[in-house]
């Protein structure tokens, strides 16, 4: 399993428990991460965790629980006592996608979770090797055509936000593409890098450092606007392919997890995504912070929730998993 650098710069404090920091009558609070360590997200994870450790004086973990595009993980924190000691850093197409993709997730997106925050939006990306013969979107769709043979292309995992890019992509361009789901994208790095995979799908602070260190090439991304860490990057839409590339990480707790904690927990990420120390490291890392309310969260939810139905009703994909 590959550990980027940013985890060590961010949150190798958050790799382990945490020492006890408070009277033994507060529990340790776990953060489940429904990916394996070592991107990006994982690394903004544990440095919330580090911040909510400092802040709350409460020991704080971050459990990596993946599997199953993330919901494994999910399942375990709804499964989990609603007491405000486990909560769930749920990408978005935990909550927004794999429900319509899945014949059974094990949860109920809106019953099963309360939302907290929205910590940081993000841009999804498209990538190639760095010695690729394709510099744009255009001549990768070209290359495709004249390469029908190795019209692959990676993902994160089946039905998670880059696979579902990936199809309006293929759509978009008029594509026929082979999926090669991986668990994570740490793991289709080496692939990536070596060419086994043309193109590889995927969150594009989960690339950028790649990218910066020559590995590979982020073609375009996913934004209205140019992400400020890639500012030499164009997006899909300035490419001439017109579709929805983004996406969120965010704080929930189990459904019946109280009020006052639910009301705390939210205080106190809205004040730490504020900070700006923490928003430049987060800004540099491609991601977006943001620091929602729980309301605001709740709607964010239900906007993207009803926009990702309308895609999956219009592809092949739903109960293929």
């Amino acid at each position: 399993m590959m550990v980027s650098r940013r985890a060590t710069l961010f949150g190798a404090s958050a790799l382990i428990a945490f020492p006890t920091t408070c009277g033994a009558q507060e529990q340790t609070l776990k953060i489940v991460y429904a990916f394996p360590a070592g991107g990006a997200a994982d690394a903004v994870a544990r440095l919330i965790a580090d911040r909510l450790q400092r802040d709350l004086r409460r020991s704080v973990i971050v459990e990596n629980k993946s599997g199953a595009a993330g919901r494994i993980g999910a399942r375990a924190v709804k499964d989990a006592p609603a007491d405000g000691s486990v909560l769930l850093f749920a990408v978005s197409s935990q909550l927004t996608i794999q429900p319509h993709l899945a014949t059974d997730t094990g949860y109920d997106p809106f019953a099963d979770f309360a939302p907290i925050s929205q910590v940081v939006a993000f841009d999804q990306a498209v990538a190639v090797a760095a010695n690729a013969p394709v510099r744009s979107v255009r001549e990768l769709a070209a290359w495709y055509r004249a390469n029908p043979e190795q019209a692959t292309y990676g993902s994160p995992g089946v039905g998670t936000g880059p696979h579902l890019v990936a199809l309006e992509f293929a759509r978009a361009l008029g594509l026929e593409l082979r999926h090669v789901a991986y668990r994570g994208t740490a793991t289709a790095l080496p692939d990536l890098f070596t060419g086994r995979i043309p193109a590889h799908f995927a969150a594009s602070a989960e690339l950028i450092e790649h990218h910066a260190g020559g590995k590979i090439r982020i073609l375009a991304t996913g934004g209205t606007e140019r992400s400020p860490a890639l500012p030499d990057v164009p997006t899909f839409r300035e490419s001439g392919v017109n579709i929805d590339a983004t996406g969120w990480y965010a704080l929930h707790a189990p459904a019946q997890t109280p009020h006052d904690a639910i009301r705390k927990l939210e205080a106190q990420i809205i004040a730490i995504m504020r900070d700006p120390d923490l928003r430049a490291k987060i800004i540099a890392t491609g991601f977006r912070p943001t620091g929602t309310t729980a309301d605001a969260l709740r709607q964010i939810h239900r906007t993207e929730f009803d926009h990702w139905a309308r895609v999956v009703a219009a592809s092949d994909l739903k109960g293929a998993q």
